[in-house]
């Protein structure tokens, strides 16, 4: 159960980072066309949003409960667990990024969380 948690928090945690990083890059527009400049530009880019940084806190946190799950369990539970993060993902884009969830992506997650029940059943 412990784990279970564990991995719980870590992929939330994980969720919210990828939707920070997903809402502060849609607002990066680099237009320089030489790869050093463009290397620049994005450099800048990441520097200047706040939203980005707390993405990667966010992420970093995840990780922290991540090897914290890692270490309280199986490593082939704890990774087929970790697909919960598709489940949360599909839903987190639908409600803050306006996402559209078609039928192939709902029957995708569907089959994702009936892998997620039968493995902690195990």
């Amino acid at each position: 159960m412990k784990t279970i948690v564990l991995v719980f928090i870590a992929e939330c945690l994980m969720t919210t980072g990828q939707i920070c990083f997903k809402k502060s890059t849609n607002s990066f527009h680099i237009q320089e066309t030489t790869p050093a400049a463009w290397i620049i530009g994005l450099l800048k880019c990441v520097l200047k949003h706040p939203l980005l940084w707390m993405g990667a806190a966010f992420m970093l946190v995840g990780l922290v409960f991540w090897l914290a799950a890692l270490s309280s369990g199986q490593l082939n539970f704890v990774y087929l667990l970790g697909s919960v993060q598709y489940i949360f993902a599909l839903f987190a884009a639908h409600f803050f990024l306006q996402e559209k969830i078609d039928a192939p992506k709902l029957a995708g997650t569907l089959l994702i969380t009936l892998g997620v029940i039968l493995t902690a059943m195990s």
